[in-house]
C-alpha cells in the first residue's frame, strides 16, 4: 500500500492529494470516488440515502447532496472538472424484502448516485454493486488501484448430534 489511508465512515467525506489511500466499509450504502488521474486528487463519500429531507443538514449522508459536494471538494483542491472520473461501489441488499418490486435501499442508492453523476458530467469508470454482501474497499490515490472485498455474511448455527 502507498502509505496510510484515511477511514470514511458513513455520511462522511474524505479528499486526498497525496500518497494516502481512501477506504470504507459499504452495505446498501454507495461509495462514490472522484478521481483525478493526473493531478493524484480523489474524494471518496459514503453515501446512506438517495435523496437528503430538507431538515438533514449531514449533506454527505445523501447522494444528490454528497456528490456535488464531493465535486467541490476535489476542485477546491486542484482538480479539473473535465479530468474526472468516478467510480460507484456498494449498493447491495442487505435485507431480504418482502416485495421484490419495490427496488431496496441499494438499488435506490446506485440509480441516485448515476443521475447526479450524469448530471455533473462525470463518466463511470468502475462499478461493483449489487449483490446480497457487503464490501470493504480500498482506493489508491497514488495508483488508482481499486480494491474490493466481498464480505459473505456468516452463518451461526446451533450443534446437534
Amino acid at each position: 500500500m502507498d502509505g496510510e489511508s484515511v477511514t470514511v465512515k458513513m455520511a462522511e467525506m474524505e479528499v486526498v492529494a497525496d500518497g494516502r489511500s481512501l477506504k470504507t466499509v459499504l452495505g446498501s450504502c454507495v461509495g462514490v470516488v472522484l478521481r483525478d488521474a493526473d493531478r493524484k486528487i480523489s474524494g471518496l463519500a459514503h453515501i446512506m440515502l438517495p435523496a437528503r429531507r430538507h431538515d438533514d443538514e449531514a449533506s454527505g449522508k445523501y447522494a444528490d447532496s454528497a456528490i456535488p459536494e464531493l465535486l467541490q471538494r476535489v476542485l477546491q483542491m486542484g482538480s479539473r472538472a473535465t479530468a474526472l472520473q468516478a467510480l460507484l461501489i456498494g449498493g447491495a441488499q442487505m435485507f431480504p424484502m418482502g416485495n421484490a418490486s419495490i427496488a431496496s435501499i441499494g438499488d435506490q442508492n446506485v440509480a441516485a448516485a448515476r443521475r447526479v453523476l450524469a448530471e455533473q458530467r462525470i463518466p463511470i469508470i468502475f462499478e461493483d454493486i449489487g449483490g446480497t454482501a457487503g464490501r470493504s474497499v480500498v482506493f489508491s490515490n497514488v495508483t488508482g488501484k481499486v480494491t474490493v472485498k466481498t464480505l459473505q455474511a456468516i452463518a451461526t448455527r446451533g450443534v446437534t448430534k
